[in-house]
């Protein structure tokens, strides 16, 4: 009698090393988003301690620019802009097309002035207003103003006068033009203190050189072989002026003789009872590209989220489908 054969019995199939459940990929999935929603949005300890101090009376009014006139033209820069500050203001951000351009505080007498670069051509001046607490109040009316470049002072010419801003470089009309950015915030620092300020320089032609006049009688030459953030750092031996001010004035240059200026102010005073606290506490300001940067992970963050939803509800659809045509049955 013949032998029957005996079945073979087929490996069970063990699940992948790798592999990971639905519901645990999709909270995964969710708390990335929660972290990405977190840094894009700047939501950190260091904004829930301002946020969650007393906040400073609102503005409610808007800024004027007094000079310079609307539709002036200048031929030379820096530009002196001057202005008044609303009831509640403390300091003043001039942007220039869009960009921050300098910050200035608010004097006894309700006025404000700084000084500013400008670009070539067209430049569309806001005043932008502030609280203690760094509150921004209505934007004020725009004004436009016009930096007229002579030839001798077009890109890639190293031959201008200190304090004219040229942009570009020597064979290259398409180079950025030398830009010097900022970022701020009402701040107070005691004498003695380490103060760190970010600064970015970009455009122009490397390498940079930056003279800093920080507004004690000191001043400092710093050098840069390449565009980007660095940090300025300085020590007051003695309080600012009013409200403790100091004005940090930059003047930058690059390896063709074109000039950047940026002006800004900090707060220093002697510490006490009486400024333990409110804006001795804030952190210092930050340039995060990082956080701009995020905004383009977005996308993709989506993008993984779709594919995996689609995925799940694919094969929840196909499962449906073979157990109705009686092909899969249930285990």
């Amino acid at each position: 009698m013949p032998k029957r054969a005996a079945a073979k019995k087929k490996p069970s199939k063990k699940p992948s090393r790798f592999y990971i459940p639905y519901p645990l990929m999709l909270c995964l999935l969710l708390c990335a988003g929660v972290f990405l929603a977190a840094w894009s949005f700047g939501v950190k300890a260091d904004d829930l301690l301002v946020t969650a101090s007393v906040k400073g009376s609102p503005i409610t009014a808007k800024a004027v620019i007094n000079t310079p006139a609307d539709g002036s033209h200048f031929t030379a820069v820096p530009l002196t802009v001057t202005g008044s500050c609303p009831p509640n203001a403390a300091y003043i951000e001039i942007y220039d097309n869009g960009i921050m351009a300098g910050s200035t505080i608010c004097e006894a007498s309700s006025t404000f002035q700084l000084q500013i670069n400008l670009l070539p051509g067209a430049n569309e001046l806001t005043a932008h207003s502030f609280n203690v607490t760094d509150d921004e109040g209505p934007v004020s009316d725009r004004i436009t103003v016009y930096y007229d470049v002579s030839p001798a002072e077009q890109p890639g010419n190293s031959g201008q006068a200190p304090g004219q801003s040229g942009s570009g470089s020597s064979g290259s009309p398409h180079t950025p033009p030398l830009l010097l950015k900022t970022a701020f915030v009402y701040k107070g620092y005691y004498v003695n203190q380490p103060i760190s300020w970010p600064i970015e320089i970009s455009g122009g032609m490397a390498p940079y050189a930056l003279h800093v006049d920080w507004g004690d009688a000191t001043d400092s030459v710093i050098s840069r072989k390449s565009s980007g953030q660095f940090n300025l750092e300085h020590t007051y031996k003695h309080p600012g002026g009013y409200h403790g001010s100091y004005t940090i004035k930059i003047q930058a240059t690059d390896a063709d003789g074109n000039y950047a200026y940026l002006e800004f102010f900090v707060i220093v005073n002697a510490k006490t009872s009486q400024s333990v606290g409110s804006i001795y506490n804030k952190p210092p300001p930050s340039l995060n590209n990082l956080r701009s940067l995020l905004w383009v992970a977005w996308p993709a963050y989506a993008s993984v989220v779709v594919m995996v939803v689609m995925f799940k509800l694919g094969e929840s659809q196909e499962l449906i489908r073979l157990r109705h045509q009686g092909r899969l049955k249930r285990t």
